[in-house]
C-alpha cells in the first residue's frame, strides 16, 4: 500500500487574485480560504508577508491559529524575506517584514521561513552566509526553520545548488535549510541525482513541484511568475524529482507553487480542488513507482 503523502497548497496557487507584481494578498476571506484548502484535501498551507499583513486587519494570530487547527491544516510555510543580507537603507524594510513572519512563524507554529537573495546585487555567497547565521539563530528562538530557495542566475548570486549548501553549511546552523523547487532545479540544468548526491541527510528540507515546458522559455521571468502549470499539465520529469528527495530522506509534505496568470482569475474552489487533485495524481503515483523501487533493492 502506497504512503500517502501531505500536500501543502503554496500561497500563489491558492491566493485567487494576488498578482506577483501588484496586489499581493488574496481577496477572499482568510476563514473560507482555509475551509475551502481543506475541503479540496490539503492539510498544509503557505501564506505570504503582505498577505498577512492583509489577514491581520481582521483576524489576529490567534484566531488564525485556531482556524487552521480547526480545520487540519497542521503544516505552515510562511514566505517571502529577500533583503536580509543588506546593510544599506533596505534593511530596515527588510527587518520589518523579517519580524512579521518571526512573530507569525511562533503564533501559527509554521515549519519554515521562505528566504530567497532574489534582486540581489549587494552580496555574494561568503557575505549571504554571515548573515544567514544570525537570521537562523532568531528562528530558532521561535521554534521554525528558514530555507533558501535556489534561484536561477538571473534572479540570484547564488545560483547553484552548491552555492545554497555551502551558505547552509557555512551558517553552521541546525535549522538552516534549502527550498527546493523542481521548476528552479530544471532551469538551473542542476539533475535530480544532485539532490542526494550534494545535500546531506541531517540539512532540513521544504519541496515544492509544478510542471512546465522543457524548453527554456525567452522570457523567463514571464515563464515563473505568469507560466506555470499544474503538476501533469507539462513536460517535467516530477517523478524523477520527488524519487531525488525521498532518497535523500525528506518526509514532510509535497507544496504544489503553480504562479499562473490565468488560475489566478479562477474561483477559489476550482483552483483549489484542480490543484490539490493534480497534485495528488502525480505525487501518489511517484510514490508508488518510488516505492517499489526500494522494494526492489532489498
Amino acid at each position: 500500500m502506497t504512503q500517502p503523502v501531505q500536500l501543502l497548497g503554496s500561497f500563489w496557487t491558492l491566493a485567487v487574485g494576488a498578482v506577483p507584481k501588484g496586489e499581493a494578498y488574496c481577496a477572499h476571506d482568510f476563514r473560507l480560504r482555509v475551509q475551502t484548502a481543506a475541503e479540496a484535501g490539503f492539510t498544509a498551507m503557505g501564506f505570504w508577508h503582505t498577505d498577512l499583513q492583509e489577514i491581520r486587519r481582521k483576524y489576529s494570530f490567534v484566531e488564525m491559529k485556531h482556524i487552521l487547527d480547526g480545520h487540519g491544516i497542521t503544516h505552515i510555510e510562511l514566505e517571502w524575506l529577500l533583503e536580509w543580507f543588506c546593510t544599506d537603507e533596505r534593511r530596515v524594510a527588510s527587518d520589518e517584514t523579517r519580524t512579521l513572519l518571526l512573530d507569525a512563524a511562533e503564533a501559527l507554529g509554521a515549519d519554515h521561513i521562505k528566504i530567497g537573495d532574489l534582486g540581489n546585487d549587494c552580496a555574494n555567497v561568503a557575505q549571504m552566509t554571515e548573515a544567514f547565521a544570525p537570521l537562523c539563530h532568531q528562528a530558532a528562538e521561535r521554534g521554525t526553520n528558514v530555507l533558501f530557495e535556489m534561484l536561477p542566475a538571473q534572479f540570484s548570486r547564488a545560483p547553484s545548488l552548491d552555492d545554497v549548501v555551502a551558505i547552509c553549511s557555512g551558517a553552521g546552523a541546525a535549522n538552516g535549510g534549502i527550498m527546493l523547487d523542481n521548476l528552479h532545479l530544471q532551469r538551473t540544468g542542476t539533475p535530480p541525482q544532485d539532490i542526494v548526491r550534494k545535500i546531506g541527510r541531517h540539512v532540513p528540507l521544504g519541496v515544492e513541484i509544478n510542471d512546465g515546458t522543457l524548453a527554456m522559455p525567452v522570457d523567463l521571468e514571464d515563464s515563473v511568475i505568469n507560466k506555470r502549470l499544474l503538476p501533469g499539465d507539462g513536460e517535467f520529469d516530477i517523478d524523477a524529482f520527488l524519487h531525488a528527495v525521498w532518497t535523500q530522506g525528506y518526509t514532510g509534505p509535497i507544496g504544489v507553487e503553480v504562479l499562473n496568470e490565468y488560475i489566478r482569475k479562477w474561483p477559489l474552489k476550482t483552483a483549489a480542488t484542480e490543484a490539490f487533485a493534480k497534485t495528488q495524481r502525480t505525487v501518489t503515483a511517484a510514490r508508488a513507482k518510488w516505492e517499489a523501487a526500494q522494494r526492489g533493492t532489498k
